[in-house]
């Protein structure tokens, strides 16, 4: 699987998969334009909506009302080295009297969404550099 992050502006970037495209940005205090989600943003909102498909896919299976799920993410971020270094994800069913039992099968289920397991099993992460290729040199004719 690939996709392509490119610099557009000051600190604004697209982020194109296929047909879709996602600007990322840091706030105009921070150098940016403001115009899309930082990183870290993104990146928690990535976990979040990864949860809520698992979970609205899963309640769809077993009859249990999705329709309004809320799912709210708080991050707060640690030092040395800088990072997120807590997150919390807060699941609101948008009907209430769902059973005990019920709920504790929807977590397990939210708990193996593809996200949610990358960070609890971190991948190999690599970063190669590579320069813009330049075209090919003319031929002389003689």
């Amino acid at each position: 699987m690939q996709l392509t992050i490119t610099h557009e502006e000051e600190l604004r970037f697209a982020a194109h998969s296929g047909e879709h495209r996602l600007v990322i940005d840091l706030p105009e205090p921070l150098g940016g334009t403001g115009r899309g989600m930082t990183p870290p943003q993104l990146f928690v909102a990535s976990l979040g909506a990864c949860l809520g498909v698992y979970i609205v896919d899963y309640c769809e299976t077993i009859g249990v009302p999705s329709q309004g799920l809320r799912v709210q993410m708080h991050w707060e971020q640690s030092e040395r080295p800088k990072r997120i270094g807590h997150i919390r994800a807060e699941i609101e069913m948008p009907e209430e009297g769902v059973a005990p039992a019920r709920l504790a099968a929807i977590r397990r289920v939210a708990e193996q969404c593809l996200l949610h397991n990358t960070l609890k099993d971190a991948p190999e992460f690599t970063i190669e550099f590579t320069t813009a290729a330049l075209p090919p040199p003319a031929l002389s004719v003689a």
